[in-house]
Formats: structure tokens, C-alpha cells, sequence
């Protein structure tokens, strides 16, 4: 992106990180990474892609927010991760991530698993060369529901922001800002793929914002995510 004129940045990459950062600052942009712990040893990559619903064109659709996350099972009941997003790094915008996911609970019947997943988010944006840090912490209860490895969950996500500031130089009077989410994942002979929807900071109003987020109402922001994982 440095070859681009000044007008161009002006016009294309600036919008787009001022949108990025809204979006991160007020959602989180990004769905669960590992609800379950991988088994000890295992591998895994994982692609996603959606976002929260914008109204854009007369039309709502999600944020093409991207990532690549990478996991490894330390122990049967815990796994670490990494995750790159794609879709901010083509605009100038590292943005990564660091955390695990803790088995708490052994699902038991109908009684669900229980894992958490605390995680630390870092941004640096090479145009103003601004660094940020996002602490996030998730928990999630799941449940395999056939013979076969599929599984559905329920889970709350967590972002707290400690600027005092938003894009633009706004005031940030929101430090925390919680998620709830409902997902499927489908396994297949070493792949999975995952579905979820998010409702995104409920209780929050969605007006005067940046970004012009949809909702059920005048609260919060709906999010859709599709998740593709290989593992070995």
C-alpha cells in the first residue's frame, strides 16, 4: 500500500481503517476461535470470514473481516493459539492475536462441556503508526449431540478497551463490551466447518456511530461467521 497516491489513501485505505477500527473498538470483529481444546499434539489452521451487519447499498451484509488462526494442543484439556487478520493487513492494519483455551468441564450427558479462553489483541497501524492492546476473555459450553463429533455451543464473549479515545478522537466511555454467540461445527475426516452468529454489545446503543451497525433494534450489532479448520 506505500505506492499509493495520497489521494488514493485518502479516499480508499483511510475509510476502511477508520470502519476497521470502529469495528474492532466496538465488536471484536472476530468469532470463537477454539471452543474445544484440540488433543494433545494435534495441529490445526483455521480460515474465518464475516463480520458485524452493515447497512451498505441498501442492502445489510457482514463486515469482510478475514483470519488465519493456528492452534496447538498442549494437553488434551488445553490449547494455545495465534491469529493474523488477513483483511486489516492488506490496509495497512497488523492486528494479531494471542490466547488458550481451558477445558473446565467435561460434557456429561446433556450436562455441556465448559471451556474459557482468555486472549490478548494487539493492533499497530503503519499509517499513523499507532500500537494498541484489547485484553478478551471467552467461555463457552458445548455439546456434541450424535454418535458423530458434531457439536453446537453457547458462548460469551468478553473485549475490554482501556483507551480513552475511539476512531476519529472520540471519547471512549465504553470499556467493556460483551458478545453472546450461538455456533455449529460440523466435522468431517479431519476438517471442520463452523457457522455462528453473533449479537454483539447488547444493551449499547447502535446510533451516532462510525459504522452504520444492524441489530435486532437500537442495541448492539448482529454478526454472521464462517470458519473452515484443518487439523493433523
Amino acid at each position: 500500500m506505500a505506492f499509493l497516491p495520497g489521494k488514493v489513501y485518502s479516499v480508499i485505505v483511510y475509510p476502511f481503517i477508520v470502519l476497521l477500527i470502529s469495528a474492532v473498538v466496538f465488536t471484536g470483529c472476530a468469532p470463537a476461535r477454539f471452543v474445544k481444546p484440540l488433543d494433545k499434539g494435534q495441529n490445526a489452521v483455521t480460515a474465518s470470514l464475516g463480520g458485524p451487519l452493515i447497512a451498505y447499498g441498501g442492502s445489510n451484509i457482514p463486515i469482510p473481516l478475514s483470519s488465519l488462526t493456528f492452534g496447538h494442543g498442549f494437553r488434551s484439556s488445553c490449547t494455545g493459539f495465534i491469529g493474523l487478520h488477513t483483511t486489516a493487513l492488506a490496509f495497512g492494519v497488523v492486528q494479531t492475536e494471542f490466547g488458550a483455551v481451558k477445558r473446565v468441564l467435561v460434557q456429561n450427558g446433556w450436562r455441556p462441556g465448559i471451556s474459557i479462553a482468555p486472549t490478548a489483541n494487539f493492533m499497530y497501524d503503519k499509517w499513523e503508526h499507532q500500537s494498541s492492546f484489547f485484553p478478551q476473555i471467552d467461555a463457552h459450553a458445548y455439546w456434541r449431540y450424535s454418535k458423530r463429533p458434531h457439536y453446537v455451543y453457547l458462548g460469551m464473549s468478553n473485549w475490554f478497551d482501556n483507551h480513552n479515545t475511539r476512531a476519529e478522537g472520540e471519547p471512549q466511555k465504553i470499556h467493556w463490551v460483551p458478545a453472546l454467540q450461538l455456533g455449529h461445527t460440523l466435522v468431517r475426516h479431519g476438517w471442520d466447518y463452523t457457522l455462528e452468529l453473533k449479537y454483539i454489545a447488547p444493551g449499547q446503543s447502535n446510533k451516532d456511530l462510525v459504522v452504520d451497525y444492524q441489530s435486532l433494534g437500537k442495541t448492539g450489532a448482529m454478526g454472521i461467521y464462517i470458519g473452515i479448520t484443518k487439523k493433523k
